[in-house]
C-alpha cells in the first residue's frame, strides 16, 4: 500500500513537470519515464535501505528499519540501538557493535565474522545460520535467541547469557563458553568438539545428540543438577 501511494505521488508530479513543459501524454519522454516508473527500475526500497545505512553511520540508531544485505563490515558501531531491525544476510565481519542494543534482531544468515560484540544485548534475536565464527561475545545476552544453526567456532562467549536458547544443529567448536548460562537451552545436536565449558550452567538443557568431544566440563552444571567433577575432557 505504503508503495502504491508513492508510485501514484510520483505520477501526479510528473504530470505536473510535463504539463509545465507542455509535453503532451503521449509524448516520447512520457512513455520512457512511465515505463520506468511502472516496472519498478526505480528501486525505492533501495534508496530507502541506503538512507537507512547512512543514518545508522551518522547515528548509531536504526530502530526497526530494513538493512537486510546491507554491507556494515569493519565499522565501529559501538552502543549501537539497532532494536528490531531486519539485518538479514548483512555483512558485519570485523563490526564493532560493544554494548549495542539489537534485542529482537534479525541477523539470520548474516556474516560477523570476528566481529566485537561485547556486552551486546540480542535477547529473542533470530541468528539462525548467521556465522559468527572468532567473534568476541564476552558478557552478550542471548536469552531465548533464536541460534539454529548458527556458527560459533572459536568465538568466545565466556559468561555470555544463553539461557532458554535455541542451539539445535548450531557449531561451537572449540569456542569457549567458560562460566555461560545455558539454564533450559536446547542444545540437541550441537558440535560442542574441543568447547571449553568450565563452570558453564547447562541446569535443564537440552543436550540430547549433542557432541562433547575432547570438551572441558570441570565444574560445569550438568541437565540434572550435578556438577561435573572430572579432571579430564569428556
Amino acid at each position: 500500500m505504503q508503495r502504491r501511494k508513492v508510485l501514484v505521488l510520483s505520477m501526479i508530479c510528473l504530470g505536473s513537470t510535463l504539463a509545465a513543459l507542455r509535453l503532451p501524454l503521449f509524448h516520447p519522454y512520457m512513455r520512457s519515464v512511465t515505463q520506468a516508473v511502472s516496472s519498478k527500475k526505480i528501486n525505492l526500497s533501495h534508496i530507502r535501505q541506503q538512507s537507512n545505512v547512512e543514518r545508522l553511520k551518522l547515528t548509531r540508531k536504526c530502530v526497526n528499519c530494513d538493512l537486510s544485505g546491507a554491507d556494515l563490515s569493519g565499522l565501529d558501531l559501538s552502543r549501537v540501538n539497532l532494536q528490531g531491525a531486519n539485518l538479514t544476510r548483512a555483512n558485519l565481519n570485523r563490526t564493532t557493535l560493544i554494548n549495542g542494543l539489537m534485542a529482537s534482531v534479525n541477523l539470520s544468515n548474516a556474516s560477523l565474522k570476528e566481529a566485537n560484540l561485547q556486552g551486546v544485548d540480542l535477547q529473542n534475536a533470530n541468528l539462525a545460520q548467521a556465522n559468527l565464527s572468532k567473534a568476541q561475545m564476552m558478557h552478550a545476552s542471548l536469552a531465548g535467541a533464536n541460534l539454529r544453526q548458527t556458527i560459533f567456532d572459536l568465538a568466545e562467549l565466556r559468561a555470555a547469557n544463553l539461557m532458554e536458547s535455541k542451539l539445535e544443529k548450531a557449531h561451537l567448536r572449540q569456542t569457549s563458553l567458560y562460566g555461560a548460562i545455558l539454564t533450559r537451552a536446547n542444545l540437541a545436536i550441537a558440535d560442542m568438539t574441543g568447547a571449553d565449558l568450565r563452570y558453564a550452567n547447562f541446569l535443564d538443557a537440552n543436550l540430547k545428540g549433542a557432541t562433547l568431544r575432547n570438551a572441558q566440563l570441570e565444574f560445569a552444571i550438568m541437565p540434572n543438577g550435578s556438577t561435573y567433577q572430572g579432571n579430564v575432557p569428556y
